[in-house]
């Protein structure tokens, strides 16, 4: 009863364009039938939640197959972590060893880390892999980490570096991203960045014991099978990433208005223009107008690609 009441309701607000409540009352349901339907559209991803417009079918299974992949990928990490951990953490007496292969450094022995990390880059002969969650940047120490990767390019050491999207609006890291690719340092940026580390030649590694919170501390990984699941980690997130320049300048999307953000959560609905106006109360040339300037923003020529490309940058 409850999948019948909600497949009339969707067919009306699909064929007639109306809103949950405007369908409903159309199709005659009972009170009981009309919060069954309502639950049970809003379970499939059929009912837009603010708007109370129906969403396309095929838009909905996309976005529910979307979390459903993002929800195997963190569940694959977490079991990988939870291996590291078992494997390899458990065991750990307490304390550290200065030759141990594994040691940790809280925040008051920064320096020393610093200068730990300084050997392994200058001693790498392959590739060095950087990837940053966001925070504030210190000039002073972008100046000084341009100089290191600078150097290991000209050794001829692969240099990669990935940064999350939101961080592109700082002048100050746009400008150094910009000198990073000028010298060959290959750099792409993804909506979510899990960690934050640096990795030389797949087997010293710096970690963020508590990503995002620079006062937790770091581990220092030498010589590790733990490494080769950072490395893994790091290459998912690679492949994923974002060139720079494929970014939209308001990367973060605080460059949109409230009016535009509204129409491209509805957009990505598979929602009409008509029925887009409708649900905000402006007329649909307005909405044809900020579809277009949205386009023209994410750099697409094609509704579907605009849904697409804002799910990507983290938009929606």
């Amino acid at each position: 009863m409850r999948e019948e009441a909600a497949r009339r309701v969707y067919a009306r607000m699909r064929q007639q364009g109306e809103p949950f409540e405007t369908a409903a009352k159309a199709v005659a349901l009972r009170p009981g039938e009309l919060d069954q339907a309502r639950g049970r559209l809003a379970e499939l991803g059929l009912l837009h939640p603010g708007a109370g417009i129906a969403v396309d079918a095929m838009a909905a299974l996309t976005r529910m197959i979307s979390d459903g992949d993002d929800l195997i990928h963190r569940l694959a990490v977490q079991r990988a972590a939870s291996r590291a951990l078992t494997e390899h953490y458990l065991d750990l007496p307490y304390g550290t060893r200065e030759d141990g292969p594994v040691e940790f450094f809280p925040r008051s022995r920064v320096d020393e880390l610093r200068r730990r990390l300084r050997t392994a880059e200058v001693a790498a002969t392959g590739e060095i892999v950087a990837m940053h969650t966001p925070h504030t940047w210190d000039p002073v120490r972008l100046a000084y980490a341009f100089e290191n990767d600078r150097e290991s390019v000209e050794r001829g050491v692969r240099v990669r570096v990935m940064h999350s999207h939101g961080q592109l609006h700082m002048p100050v890291l746009r400008e150094h991203i910009q000198a990073l690719m000028e010298h060959g340092v290959e750099v792409r940026t993804a909506h979510f960045v899990p960690a934050r580390m640096i990795i030389m030649d797949r087997r010293t590694a710096i970690v963020e014991v508590a990503p995002g919170d620079l006062e937790a501390g770091a581990l220092f990984i030498e010589d590790h099978a733990l490494t080769a699941t950072l490395a893994a980690l790091f290459d998912y997130c690679w492949m994923t990433a974002s060139e720079p320049k494929d970014v939209p300048r308001g990367a973060d999307g605080e460059e949109l208005t409230d009016q535009q953000r509204a129409v491209l959560r509805l957009l990505a609905t598979g929602a009409k223009d008509d029925a887009i106006a409708r649900a905000l109360g402006v007329s649909t040339r307005t909405v044809t107008r900020v579809v277009g300037e949205l386009s023209a923003v994410l750099g697409v020529t094609s509704r579907f690609q605009a849904g697409v490309r804002a799910a990507k940058l983290g938009w929606l």
